[in-house]
């Protein structure tokens, strides 16, 4: 392995945390707007909003001095967010990491999603009904489309990587932010939703955190400068009925007393659910819904996605499908663990 000084972008965030737990051996540097990371003995506040990432000249220069590798984790993933807000980040603020990139010499490792597979598709990160203001997916995932037709016109050295949806650690559950698909199993756990809103047969293609992080490594490692990799279960994506069952056998097996959660064909839900409790559910009940419908509607697919995993010189193999639900159970106890303390 060549050490290699690397900047990660979005450090406190739930990709850059795990990446910064897995870059032993290299020199790191964490970049950060707000929140501190932990694992990173070298902290730098970075500003994507502003040209020069926010330094002043002097410290601009001497960070593309030094910068080998760019992992760009940044992003905005409030599916909330308007489109301004996603924009100024995820577009304009990659623009400016592109050009530090190219600046720097330095490999750009990109953190893009496996979903922008769905982009243009029915289901696929569009809104639903009518008057929605919860979650609006399709603004994120046209991001995401954009945001890699950016990094492969650039011209720079740059390798795009794909996560699908990143549960916790396999080894402990810890993440640093809950994300849609745990607040899903909250509200299952919970007795708020009791349903989901999926066609039966359909995926979720789920990955813990740490074997992310461990792709992005081996990227890293192998002196990788160019490629797409898809950072997925790929072929052991979970079923919608089984990840109901993981739920369900999770809550009970520690003491919850929530009802037995079942499909709801989406369609039903946006059409005739909503509008007939429109005028009798508060407004966040609302929200909860057209939350859980928006994000079903992206990260619950037909078809399984490929994936990269096996593939990556010295990279981790490919996960079982056995795999996949033992890491999501250790999501699952830690999520519960949660809620019960």
């Amino acid at each position: 392995m060549t050490r290699r000084t690397v900047l990660v972008t979005g450090a406190s965030g739930v990709v850059g945390t795990a990446v910064l737990s897995e870059l032993a051996g290299h020199d790191v540097i964490a970049g950060v707007f707000r929140r501190l990371p932990a694992g990173s003995d070298r902290v730098v506040r970075l500003d994507l909003h502003a040209p020069s990432l926010g330094l002043d000249r002097r410290a601009y220069r001497e960070l593309c001095a030094e910068v080998d590798v760019v992992v760009h984790s940044a992003a905005i993933v409030n599916f909330s967010a308007d489109q301004a807000e996603v924009d100024r980040l995820n577009i304009e603020g990659l623009g400016r990491v592109i050009e530090f990139a190219a600046e720097a010499d330095a490999v750009l490792v990109h953190v893009s999603t496996a979903y922008v597979s769905r982009h243009g598709r029915t289901g696929g990160g569009g809104r639903l009904g009518t008057e929605k203001t919860a979650a609006r997916t399709d603004e994120y995932v046209t991001s995401k489309y954009l945001g890699e037709r950016m990094v492969r016109d650039s011209g720079i050295d740059a390798v795009i990587v794909r996560p699908a949806i990143v549960m916790g650690d396999s080894r402990t559950g810890v993440i640093r932010q809950k994300q849609g698909v745990h607040q899903l199993a909250e509200y299952l756990l919970t007795g708020k939703l009791p349903f989901i809103p999926a066609h039966p047969g359909t995926f979720f293609d789920l990955v813990p955190q740490d074997m992310v992080a461990r792709g992005i490594r081996a990227v890293i490692d192998a002196g990788l400068r160019d490629g797409e990799y898809w950072l997925t279960a790929g072929p052991a994506g979970m079923p919608v009925e089984r990840y109901l069952d993981l739920v369900t056998e999770v809550g009970r097996d520690s003491g919850i007393d929530m009802p037995t959660p079942r499909l709801a064909d989406p369609s039903i839900v946006d059409r005739l659910v909503r509008p007939a409790f429109a005028d009798v559910l508060a407004a966040e009940d609302l929200a909860r819904l057209d939350g859980v419908v928006a994000v079903c509607g992206l990260v619950i697919i037909p078809e399984l996605l490929p994936t990269s995993f096996g593939t990556i010189p010295h990279g981790p193999p490919a996960m079982t499908a056995a795999e996949v639900e033992d890491a999501w159970r250790v999501s699952l106890h830690h999520l519960v663990q949660g809620l019960q303390s």
